[in-house]
């Protein structure tokens, strides 16, 4: 659902003018080919699926294939086998009962699983959680952290078009400040941009920021602020919450 929002609808989102206002600016990552806006990975750096899961799978598992084809090491006593490791199987051998999972390369049944897998689903409404939807709201964090923008046509199931993508992110890239910056450059986005990270599943997650640094959502929250960061005057009004307000908030977080 996120591959198929539209430009248009993530630059009217990026249009409240209430960002401003809070010294929030933000700005799409583009592909380098066509310049349409990239929204996957902590830099918004992918365009699509099939590239994101290519990009895992040859730097992160280090397994070459048909996206990514070049081995990242290329010492001759390092190149062991033909490439790329994983292809479009064009003689199948097995039977999974998909024909067309058989002839597809992991990182084409890599996207479709991602593509066809339900979103997470929020725990059911309490006070506590309703009082921290609406203080999310007051302080602005739904200003990056959206918590709706609608999907786009899609072929893959008319069940997935035209429909709320409840991921609470603008899949916008923004300067976080010196506190967070990884010195990371990927597409339009510097080492000091990340793409806002989508809360939906979040209090399922085990740990927080984009590596993975503390497994205390409050830390997380405070990391946004830094010398630089967009974030700053939204956590300043986190920081003058009340305990009890502080605390349903982290409540609301928990149950997307």
């Amino acid at each position: 659902m996120v591959e198929s929002i539209t430009d248009s609808a993530i630059l009217a989102n990026a249009a409240n003018p209430q960002k401003f206002a809070l010294g929030i600016s933000g700005q799409p990552n583009r592909s380098g080919n066509d310049g349409t806006i990239t929204r996957f990975g902590w830099k918004a750096q992918n365009k699509s699926l099939v590239i994101f899961a290519g990009e895992a799978y040859n730097v992160e598992q280090g397994v070459t294939n048909e996206v990514f084809p070049n081995e990242r090491d290329d010492t001759p006593g390092c190149l062991l086998n033909a490439l790329p490791e994983d292809s479009t199987v064009l003689n199948p051998n097995s039977n999974s009962g998909s024909t067309a999972s058989d002839y597809a390369s992991d990182v084409v049944n890599f996207a479709a699983f991602a593509r066809l897998s339900a979103p997470p689903t929020a725990a059911p409404a309490t006070t506590a959680t309703q009082v921290g939807a609406q203080v999310f709201n007051q302080i602005g964090c739904n200003l990056c952290h959206s918590p709706s923008i609608d999907s786009g046509s899609m072929f893959y199931g008319t069940g997935l078009t035209n429909q709320p993508v409840n991921a609470y992110s603008d899949f916008l890239i923004h300067i976080m400040g010196v506190g967070l910056a990884d010195q990371v450059t990927q597409g339009l986005a510097n080492g000091m941009q990340f793409r806002t990270a989508p809360l939906w599943g979040v209090g399922q997650r085990i740990f927080f920021l984009h590596d993975g640094r503390t497994s205390d959502l409050v830390q997380a929250i405070e990391a946004h602020r830094s010398p630089g960061s967009e974030a700053n005057q939204v956590i300043n009004s986190f920081n003058q919450l009340s305990g009890t307000r502080a605390a349903a908030l982290i409540a609301f977080l928990r149950s997307l």
